[in-house]
């Protein structure tokens, strides 16, 4: 009978897991931007709806500079082309479409442009320990389920920036937020960016996607390495 009664209880679990495991809503698809609040080919859209970074003064006025160095014609930092990889969120700020593919252990997050595929783990694990994690351009994710919405905790980083000014460094976390709206034809995100190094207060901010028809896919983006056009950096020091 205890023997019967355990395994009982085994099924059981198995089958709750099961069920829970449904319930969570489905993210997959294509996923995309629209200009819907009225910025013109995107243009401006971050303005309309994205708030101002409060960064600390010192990171300002180190802003400040490199702008007046990257006028003047220094080279101040260096942009990827089409061979090589931007980092995350500058997939889910592109005008360009994004998948995700789900399963219960795992969300991976697809741009159709030049960046590395994201990873989401869902199988409970932690983030690595500092001294073991290697930062990388999409970070380490791992997420679970509050209800019907996604929380992804991000630490990992390699560097870069957000929308609204933002900045992203090596102690830098990222908090988001996925919740769908319009039963399923919609996506909210909200972003918030923690780093002491950076801000005053944490940088947050919502983008939304619209669900892409069943059936659609990406073309592969073209990029051969050796192509001097699709290699290198986009900043290059003026011609003297």
């Amino acid at each position: 009978m205890k023997k019967q009664f355990l395994l009982a209880l085994v099924l059981a679990g198995l089958v709750n897991t099961k069920i829970n495991a449904q319930k969570a809503p489905d993210l997959s698809g294509y996923w995309e931007r629209r200009d819907d609040v009225g910025g013109g080919s995107f243009g401006g859209i971050f303005d309309k709806i994205i708030p101002k970074a409060e960064l600390k003064p010192e990171v300002r006025e180190e802003n400040r500079r490199n702008a007046a160095r990257q006028a003047a014609g220094d080279v101040v930092g260096f942009g990827s082309k089409w061979c090589l990889s931007s980092s995350y969120p500058f997939f889910m700020q592109h005008s360009a479409a994004w998948s995700i593919a789900q399963t219960d252990n795992e969300i991976v997050q697809v741009h159709e442009t030049h960046s590395f595929p994201r990873h989401i783990y869902m199988d409970g694990r932690k983030h690595p320990e500092p001294a073991l994690l290697n930062p990388s351009s999409t970070g380490h994710a791992i997420g679970h389920w509050e209800g019907d919405a996604l929380v992804v905790d991000t630490v990992g980083f390699i560097g870069g920036g957000t929308p609204g000014g933002g900045k992203i460094g090596p102690g830098t976390r990222l908090t988001e937020r996925f919740h769908l709206l319009d039963g399923g034809k919609k996506l909210s995100v909200t972003f918030t960016w923690t780093d002491p190094a950076f801000y005053v207060k944490p940088h947050t901010y919502e983008l939304q996607y619209y669900r892409s028809e069943p059936g659609t896919y990406a073309f592969e983006e073209y990029c051969h390495a050796d192509d001097p056009k699709q290699s290198g950096s986009v900043v290059a020091p003026p011609q003297k």
